[in-house]
């Protein structure tokens, strides 16, 4: 008899030695039953045979010795092997029981786990969960029928119809990741149908439509009129939190960017000697490289001189920087009698310069939305700091204009002339005169 296949008995199986190998033995009485032994010392009984028309064996894991005895082995792999035989596969059986069995709660982990979220997407996901599906977190995928779904929809819609929509959107992603991660041995998924479609079915999405709220014209002014003097008045009382929100929705209101991008700006991405800064993190993953207009620019001469941390507009909490300005904001509404949120100041960027002119692709460089992949033409169109400059100072120019505040560009004519001859060399404006004089 070989070494490595002989009659599986209790007392044989406990004799096996332990290599710094994994060993396989065979059993005699029963062909398609073996035990494989680890360097740590487990031993796993196993049913190796084909599926009938394969050529691959299967392993079919039964149990660990001595957990399950040589005689309830063979039992379970006289079952499995009968399986076999009929061509079913014995995993796929394990698998279905599984995926019966996973939680919602369970999906959820292994979602955030196969994927790279963003902290703010990840506070988004957690404050779902908690807060609709908090009842659910232990119920079976399985369980979770489409009349369930139908019927929390309409409690949530009661609620809120935004939310309602967020919520089943974020279920809906997690039976797609489901779909998508249980599978059979022939990639056939275990859950092969996705109940939120119910919803779309009956039609009783909410689909509610996207704000359309910004600052008109006319409320620009009293808007950054407030913006200066609760930051003047911050800096004299010393209170630096106040100041920074101020610059930051300053800074918001003159470049339309996101708020989490540009509350995580660095130092280290500012080049105020380039006149130019960099956003690394987005929202669409995209790096972006942005001009510093002159209204920037003085807001980060002041920031850097108040600068309490390797972000921009720092604070003194353990994030390093602010994370949240409700309050401040709410203050500004209240002392400037108008009713506005940050995302306002990002739509009341684009519209102004969608009224000047301003390029869709540059237009969308500048507030760094994605393009899409089927455009090829975007592809080709390439914009730095340098090409975006011109737009960004004209945007600027013009908000400035209905807050009532004189650009620097509004300089007189010979202003301009001036400083662009002091910045020729001697020989230039040697040549300049001999051209005039000609």
């Amino acid at each position: 008899m070989s070494a490595t296949k002989f009659r599986f008995t209790e007392q044989a199986v406990e004799k096996l030695s332990v290599s710094d190998k994994r060993a396989r033995y065979y059993d005699s009485q029963m062909p398609g039953l073996i035990i494989d032994v680890l360097p740590s010392n487990k031993k796993t009984f196993r049913v190796y045979k084909k599926l009938p028309g394969t050529q691959k064996p299967l392993s079919v894991t039964i149990g660990s010795f001595p957990s399950i005895a040589v005689e309830q082995a063979r039992k379970q792999a006289r079952k499995a092997m009968a399986d076999i035989a009929d061509g079913m596969n014995p995993n796929d059986s394990k698998r279905h029981f599984r995926a019966a069995s996973v939680t919602l709660d369970t999906v959820y982990e292994s979602y955030k786990l196969s994927r790279k979220l963003k902290e703010t997407t990840l506070r988004g996901y957690e404050q779902v969960m908690d807060c609709y599906f908090d009842d659910w977190a232990k119920k079976r995928l399985a369980d979770l029928t489409e009349n369930r779904i139908y019927r929390r929809h309409c409690e949530l819609t009661k609620r809120s119809p935004a939310q309602a929509d967020l919520a089943m959107r974020t279920l809906r992603a997690l039976f797609n990741f489901a779909r998508a991660e249980y599978k059979s041995s022939d990639g056939r998924t275990l859950f092969p149908h996705n109940p939120v479609t119910i919803l779309s079915e009956k039609r009783c999405w909410n689909n509610v439509a996207r704000k359309q709220t910004r600052l008109r014209p006319s409320q620009l002014k009293p808007f950054l009129t407030v913006v200066n003097e609760m930051r003047d008045e911050a800096m004299v009382l010393r209170q630096d939190f106040t100041a920074t929100v101020c610059d930051f929705v300053e800074f918001m209101a003159f470049t339309g960017l996101r708020k989490t991008e540009l509350l995580e700006l660095e130092w280290k991405n500012v080049f105020l000697d380039d006149q130019l800064f960099c956003l690394d993190d987005t929202k669409n993953g995209q790096g972006l490289e942005l001009p510093i207009t002159k209204p920037l620019e003085e807001i980060l001469k002041r920031r850097a001189e108040y600068r309490v941390s390797g972000f921009v507009f720092g604070a003194d909490n353990h994030h390093g920087r602010v994370v949240e300005p409700k309050k401040i904001i709410k203050q500004m509404n209240e002392r400037a009698d108008i009713s506005f949120t940050l995302h306002d100041l990002r739509r009341t960027f684009c519209s102004v310069a969608e009224t000047i002119g301003v390029g869709t692709y540059t237009l969308k460089r500048l507030l760094n939305h994605k393009t899409s992949r089927s455009d090829v033409t975007a592809g080709y169109t390439v914009l730095t700091a340098e090409e975006l400059r011109e737009p960004a100072d004209r945007i600027c120019k013009r908000l400035s204009e209905y807050a009532g505040v004189k650009s620097c560009s509004d300089e007189s004519s010979l202003g301009q002339l001036t400083k662009q001859l002091a910045n020729l060399s001697k020989e230039q404006r040697l040549e300049l005169m001999s051209a005039l004089l000609a």
